[in-house]
C-alpha cells in the first residue's frame, strides 16, 4: 500500500495559483509524517526562483528590494533548469522554521505536462530530493532530515490534474504511488509546550582554546543533544508507553472539564504541557557556562504516539538550539580562532519569534537578531514560504531579549579578587540564557554568549 497524503482544500487551491501555460514552479511540502503511511501536509512553500544563473545563499535569504530590482527574477522554462543546490539551501533555512517533528516531507512542481510520466523529469526530480537530503544531513542538530519516503506531488498547470509519487528519503529506490486526499475537515493537532532548564558550565581544556568560537559551540550542542535524547518526557504528568496514542490525554482532559458549547473547537486545539527531565575536568583554561531557559512549542497529529510526541519535543530544542547558534556563528565578520583578548565579549543570537499559519494554530519560527523587528521576519516568511501575513501576526514577544546590564552586574560578583586569585590562570567563556516570565504567563527565552578571563 502506498503512502496516504493528506492536505486541506486550501492547498490546492495554492498550486492552481501558481499555474503557468511556459513555465515550471518549484517548492517545498512542509509537514508531519506517520508509521502507518501517512502523511499531514501543514504548507506548500514555493521556492522563491533564482535572481541569477550565479546564485548564492545569500541571495536566497536577502531583502525582497535587492531580489527583485537588482536582478530581474528568471522563470524556469524546463525541469532540467531548476537548480537543486537552490532549492537544497531553501530546505535548509525553512526547516530552522519548522517545529521539532515537522520535516520538509519532499518537493511539488507545477507547470505544463505531467512530469512524473516522463522519465527525464523524474530522475531530475529525484535529484533535487536527492540534493536536499544530502544538505539537511551535513546539520544532524537541525533533524531536517524525513526519516521515512519522501514525496513528490506534480500539478499540470494545463489539465488541473495531479499526481504523488514517493520514494525512500536517499533518493535511491523504485517509485511508489502516493494517493494524495486534498480534504475540507481541519486536521487535529494537539499543542505540546515544555522548557528546559540551562545552568552547565563547559570546561575548555588546553588543547581546545585554539578553536574557533563555531566549533566551540558545536561541542556545546553536541553535549546537550546527548542529554536531551537519553531525558524522560511526560505529558500531562504521566509517562506513557512510547506506543500509546496521544488522544487518550486529550479524552481524559476532555473529560475533566465542564461541557461548552465551543468544546469541539477547543478540543481541536488542545494544548498539552511537557515536562522533560535531563538526567569535570579539573584541568583547564578556559569555560563555557549556560543557563537559563529553552522554551519549545510544537505539535503532533492527533493519531500520533507518545513516542513520536516525545521525540518531535526533543527535536524541537535541538533545531531551535542548532539554528540559533549557528546563524550567530555565521553571522560574525570574522571567525573568531581562539580566546578573546578582552576580558569580557558579548555575543547575542537571534531570538525565536512565532507565526500562525493562515487559519491554523500550527506556528513556524523565525529568527531576530538584536535590533531586528517583525518586519525582517515579514520578508523571511514571503521569501522562503511565499507567506503574506500582517505585522500583528507575529509573536514578537515569544522571546525577549536579555538585559546584559543583568549578566554584567553578575559578572562584578564571579570575578572578586578572591576568584581572580582562585581561577587566576583560566579563562571564563559563558553562554548565558536569560529565561524570563511575562504576562500571560507566556515563558520566554534569549541567549547571550560571553567570554570571560
Amino acid at each position: 500500500m502506498g503512502r496516504i497524503v493528506y492536505a486541506e482544500e486550501c492547498l490546492l487551491s495554492y498550486l492552481e495559483s501558481l499555474a503557468q501555460s511556459d513555465a515550471y514552479t518549484v517548492g517545498l511540502i512542509l509537514g508531519q509524517v506517520s508509521t502507518e503511511n501517512t502523511d499531514y501536509v501543514i504548507h506548500l512553500a514555493r521556492t522563491p526562483p533564482p535572481a541569477s544563473k550565479d546564485v548564492i545563499e545569500e541571495t536566497l535569504i536577502g531583502s525582497t528590494t535587492s531580489l527583485h530590482q537588482e536582478s530581474p527574477v528568471q522563470f524556469i522554462k524546463s525541469i532540467k533548469d531548476v537548480p537543486s543546490s537552490w532549492v537544497a539551501d531553501h530546505a535548509k533555512h525553512v526547516t530552522r522554521m519548522l517545529p521539532g517533528g515537522m520535516w520538509v516531507l519532499g518537493i511539488f512542481i507545477v507547470g505544463p505536462d505531467d512530469c512524473l510520466n516522463n522519465n527525464d523529469s523524474t530522475q531530475r526530480l529525484r535529484s533535487i530530493v536527492t540534493a536536499i537530503h544530502q544538505n539537511l544531513e551535513f546539520d544532524q542538530y537541525l533533524y531536517g532530515n524525513n526519516p521515512y519516503d519522501n514525496i513528490v506531488l506534480a500539478f499540470n498547470s494545463i489539465t488541473k490534474r495531479f499526481s504523488c509519487k514517493s520514494f525512500e528519503a536517499n533518493g535511491s529506490g523504485p517509485l511508489k504511488n502516493a494517493d494524495v486526499k486534498f480534504q475540507s475537515k481541519i486536521t487535529k493537532w494537539y499543542q505540546l509546550d515544555t522548557h528546559v532548564d540551562f545552568d552547565q558550565m563547559y570546561p575548555i581544556i588546553k588543547d581546545q582554546e585554539s578553536e574557533s568560537l563555531k566549533k566551540q559551540l558545536q561541542n556545546i550542542l553536541k553535549d546537550i543533544s546527548s542529554k536531551i535524547e537519553s531525558s524522560i518526557v511526560v505529558l500531562e504528568g504521566e509517562s506513557m508507553a512510547l506506543d500509546d496514542p496521544i488522544e487518550i490525554l486529550g479524552e481524559k482532559k476532555k473529560k475533566d472539564r465542564k461541557e461548552s458549547k465551543n468544546n469541539d473547537t477547543n478540543f481541536n486545539n488542545r494544548v498539552l504541557q511537557a515536562i522533560i527531565y535531563i538526567p569535570s575536568r579539573t584541568n583547564f583554561c578556559a569555560s563555557i557556562k549556560l543557563q537559563g531557559q529553552l522554551i519549545s512549542r510544537t505539535f503532533v497529529h492527533q493519531s500520533s504516539t507518545f513516542g513520536e510526541a516525545a521525540s518531535a519535543i526533543k527535536h524541537d530544542i535541538m533545531r531551535s538550539m542548532a539554528s540559533r547558534l549557528e546563524m550567530h556563528a555565521d553571522s560574525l565578520i570574522e571567525e573568531e580562532n581562539g580566546l578573546p583578548e578582552d576580558n569580557i565579549t558579548l555575543h547575542e543570537p537571534p531570538r525565536r519569534v512565532l507565526v500562525a499559519l493562515p487559519k491554523s494554530r500550527i506556528t513556524l519560527s523565525d529568527y531576530l537578531f538584536p535590533g531586528e523587528g517583525p518586519q525582517e521576519a515579514l520578508i523571511s516568511l514571503q521569501e522562503l514560504l511565499d507567506l503574506e501575513v500582517q505585522e500583528s501576526c507575529v509573536q514578537k514577544d515569544f522571546e525577549l531579549q536579555a538585559n546584559p546590564a543583568e549578566f554584567y552586574s553578575q559578572n562584578e560578583i564571579v570575578t572578586e579578587p578572591t576568584e581572580q586569585n582562585k581561577y587566576s590562570d583560566n579563562n571564563s567563556l559563558f553562554l548565558y540564557i536569560s529565561g524570563l516570565i511575562v504576562a500571560l504567563s507566556i515563558l520566554v527565552v534569549s541567549i547571550l554568549i560571553h567570554y570571560f578571563y
